[in-house]
């Protein structure tokens, strides 16, 4: 493969670049539609047709209405995906994506579910993860057919609606189909990914854990919980007042009381949300809750033993604390995260925890640790725990080595391909392998008008710089020309 651009590809880059400028208004309406749509995956919400609940059906369709209205050829999976294709030719490569969001959560300055424009900024759940790449594929398509850049396959997205709960809308498709012959799924970051860590979805149940019991925080397994709350039914809330404004460590400033007309209070702690395969500059709320509750001497003895025991074992989101501290040099650390917080049954904490592994470790694996490390405490593993498998190829594969020049190539770069915890649907598809549009953070495309740790992909505040995600477009197309061509020539 050339080293540097061809004079071909050259010179579609100012055409692109002059397309992108004429489009931007359009493609960034088109993205507040979708936002508006709280497309949150609900397969207890399932109907004829609707599989994930009524908003992913809605999102669906309206999807495919736009392409519809564009000129494009639809079809629609059953309600588990949809497809939108550019081509009249006997083979596809895909472009996948998704449209299902995770809940919007709490802490939000601007609203989860109405695009809100700063500058070149927008603000919404899902203009990250996966909204915001799904209508830049939409565009692709556009700016392919406007541009007319031949091409020997049709390119045809696949739009999933339940990459953020199991993935069954992928699964389904890889059983039924039509699958591409390769994909290229938009859904993380540049440059292209060649491993994925495992993931382990599970609760953990803590039997007899009275105040605890009452604990409520998150929203998803997936997601650090940014808030979390506890009420208190009877204590002496003058001196808990008193108390709270001597509070040390991570729970000072970050601990609130709300009284109620009974004499009980609600009990409230902030943290900073996002998304648990990325813990880096996340703090999860129920660790400052229940820091809280054993600096403000609220528990008693058995309470105190429990909060103590998980603090410990959640005081790391690498593991460390659980036994759990592993790591590989292909895909890096495994990372832990306690996610949803509630009680379903009367005096008993349920915890629904993720964890992203190492590709080099199994899913029983973990699990076995894990229950080694619960051995010696009352807190149970139930059984109904879910395994994703790690995605790996190797930096020779002929598709990565190929998008992995497309990267360094359009953007004058020596990088290699990366690994990361974060689960995309390459773990479901034949021969799907995650490229972009995710950009690297720099001054410029960092939002600096929002609070602490706001604007993550599963966090409060969710946003994306838009010509940072603009800039995919060239390299998009540069990869789908020679991977047009290698697939071709491998016949």
């Amino acid at each position: 493969m050339s080293a540097s651009l061809s004079p071909q590809e050259s010179a579609l880059l100012p055409q692109i670049q002059q397309w992108i400028a004429e489009h931007r208004a359009a493609l960034t309406n088109d993205l507040a539609e979708w936002i508006a749509i709280p497309s949150i995956s609900r397969a207890d919400r399932a109907a004829p047709g609707a599989p994930f609940g009524p908003e992913c059906a809605q999102i669906l369709q309206q999807v495919l209405d736009q392409a519809e209205q564009a000129g494009f050829k639809t079809e629609q999976h059953q309600g588990y995906a949809g497809s939108v294709i550019y081509g009249e030719h006997a083979r596809d490569i895909g472009l996948i994506n998704h449209l299902d969001v995770v809940p919007a959560g709490d802490n939000w300055t601007f609203p989860p579910f109405a695009l809100t424009q700063h500058g070149d900024f927008v603000i919404g759940r899902g203009v990250a993860d996966n909204k915001g790449p799904g209508v830049l594929n939409f565009y692709l398509l556009k700016l392919m057919r406007d541009l007319n850049i031949p091409l020997h396959h049709n390119l045809r997205i696949v739009y999933g609606l339940a990459e953020e709960t199991n993935m069954a809308d992928m699964a389904w498709f890889a059983e039924n189909g039509p699958v591409p012959d390769y994909s290229i799924v938009t859904d993380g970051m540049f440059p292209v990914n060649n491993a994925q860590k495992g993931q382990l979805s599970f609760t953990l149940n803590v039997a007899e854990s009275g105040v605890l019991a009452d604990i409520v925080a998150g929203s998803a397994s997936n997601s650090v919980p940014d808030f979390a709350s506890v009420r208190i039914a009877q204590a002496d809330a003058p001196t808990v007042n008193e108390k709270l404004a001597l509070l040390q460590g991570i729970a000072a400033t970050y601990v609130s009381i709300k009284p109620e007309n009974d004499g009980a209070f609600t009990l409230k702690a902030r943290g900073n949300g996002g998304h648990a395969a990325f813990p880096d500059g996340t703090l999860n709320a129920t660790q400052v809750l229940l820091a809280a509750l054993i600096e403000l001497e609220l528990l008693g003895d058995h309470e105190r033993q429990l909060a103590e025991t998980l603090v410990q074992l959640f005081a790391s989101p690498y593991g460390e604390s659980a036994g759990l501290g592993l790591e590989d040099a292909e895909s890096g650390k495994l990372t832990l995260n306690a996610g949803v917080w509630y009680s379903h049954r009367a005096d008993t904490l349920s915890i629904d925890c993720d964890i992203r592994y190492p590709v080099s470790w199994r899913g029983e694996q973990i699990v076995e640790m894990l229950q080694q490390q619960l051995a010696a405490t009352t807190i149970t593993l139930d059984p109904g725990w879910r395994d994703v498998a790690p995605f790996f190829l190797p930096t020779s594969h002929p598709v990565i080595s190929l998008l992995q020049q497309v990267w360094n190539d359009t953007t004058g770069n020596d990088d290699r391909p990366y690994a990361m915890g974060g689960v995309t649907h390459s773990k479901k598809l034949p021969n799907a392998i995650t490229f972009g549009p995710g950009y690297r953070k720099t001054a410029a495309n960092t939002p600096d008008f929002l609070p602490e740790g706001h604007g993550l992909p599963h966090g409060a505040d969710e946003t994306i710089h838009l010509p940072s995600l603009l800039e995919a477009l060239p390299k998009y197309v540069i990869a789908l020309i020679r991977l047009d061509s290698y697939l071709l020539a491998q016949g």
